[in-house]
């Protein structure tokens, strides 16, 4: 869909992008900067995707017994609570408390990425392009430097996708594990004497995907999610900007985009049909559009999927391996045994209360 600038438009004033042509740098990925522009003024972001959005706001739970489904997402939200209603007022006493002691931000970077890596995180630097920040939310996040964090998901539990024979869902203990974390590396952060605000990976105030490419922690995948180097597309994020300046990490090419562009698995095997083959241009972006509705209404009938990430040899024989074997053949390792795989479900990871107009397995391309 084309937008076009005419008299009389009602526009949405947003602040300033600190470093406009970073998202031209991302390999692999053609954007159209006037277009993306456009896009955040005329329509910006919204904080929840449509499925999440009445009248489907209620499809989750209602496909779920709370029996079920009240165990698994409970941890989640006290660091979602601390989040927005302790967060501020916790940030400005500790930064009174503690004085900044490092000015130096090369150092400050370094102590900081390594106290992340103690936690488990992988990180990088980043500005933020409030271009994919959700309309109402540029307040809460008060500053331009962004430190992205990620957080390795339990390989074995997705390798049982989408019949989680280890557990009845997914790794949903990802959100309370790095939500927990990273209010760790902002409280480590305020101790520096440097003022800071988190968020944690159950959000949709910010789009994590670009800012963690624009932070060299990876490179688009064709299922729509950031494939990284350490763990393939097996990780959530988080972040925090800081009232530092830091050393910024650049976008990096490690050859994603045309691996993703032979594989293609995660097309082939995604049961609802939710990822196009073909590339289309979609908010200024050219990429492959994920159709949210149809992934979530499959997600809600199965109480999870996580196809996409099971089928990736990057996740499944690892990056290093996987992607050398293709630099010298040409060849996507597995792919063959992966594509035989059958898609099992167990009645148990079926969601019987789920209406069927719900649930569409069509494989029309999406919008």
């Amino acid at each position: 869909m084309k937008l076009h600038r005419y008299r009389g438009q009602r526009v949405v004033t947003r602040p300033p992008i600190p470093d406009d042509g970073a998202v031209l740098r991302i390999p692999g990925v053609e954007v159209d900067a006037a277009e993306l522009n456009l896009y955040s003024e005329v329509n910006p972001l919204r904080f929840a995707i449509p499925p999440l959005r009445p009248p489907q706001a209620l499809l989750y739970p209602l496909a779920h017994r709370a029996v079920e489904l009240l165990p698994e997402l409970t941890p989640t939200i006290p660091p979602m609570v601390f989040m927005e209603l302790f967060q501020e007022r916790y940030d400005r006493y500790m930064t009174a408390r503690h004085p900044r002691t490092i000015t130096d931000g090369a150092r400050l970077k370094e102590e900081i990425q390594r106290y992340a890596a103690s936690l488990g995180f992988i990180s990088g630097v980043t500005l933020l392009d409030r271009r994919f920040v959700s309309l109402g939310y540029d307040s809460a996040f008060p500053y331009d430097t962004v430190l992205v964090l990620g957080m390795e998901m339990r390989k074995e539990f997705l390798l049982e996708a989408p019949d989680f024979r280890l557990r009845r869902y997914p790794d949903y203990d990802i959100y309370r594990k790095a939500g927990w974390r990273v209010h760790r590396v902002a409280n480590f952060i305020r101790r520096k004497g440097v003022s800071c605000s988190a968020r944690v990976p159950f959000d949709g105030a910010m789009q994590y995907t670009v800012h963690a490419i624009l932070a060299g922690l990876g490179e688009l995948g064709a299922f729509g999610g950031v494939i990284t180097p350490q763990y393939g597309p097996r990780q959530r994020w988080c972040c925090i900007a800081l009232d530092a300046e830091l050393p910024l990490d650049s976008p990096v090419d490690l050859g994603v985009a045309a691996f993703c562009d032979e594989c293609l698995l995660c097309v082939d095997r995604c049961p609802a049909g939710a990822i196009p083959r073909e590339r289309v241009w979609w908010r200024g972006v050219y990429k492959r559009k994920v159709n949210d509705v149809r992934c979530f209404r499959f997600f809600s009938r199965l109480k999870g999927c996580a196809v996409c990430i099971n089928s990736c040899p990057l996740h499944r024989f690892g990056f290093d391996e996987v992607m050398d074997h293709y630099a010298r053949t040409g060849e996507v390792m597995g792919r063959e045994e992966i594509l035989a795989e059958k898609l099992t479900l167990s009645r148990r990871n079926e969601c019987k209360n789920t209406s069927d107009h719900f649930f569409h397995t069509g494989r029309e391309t999406a919008p």
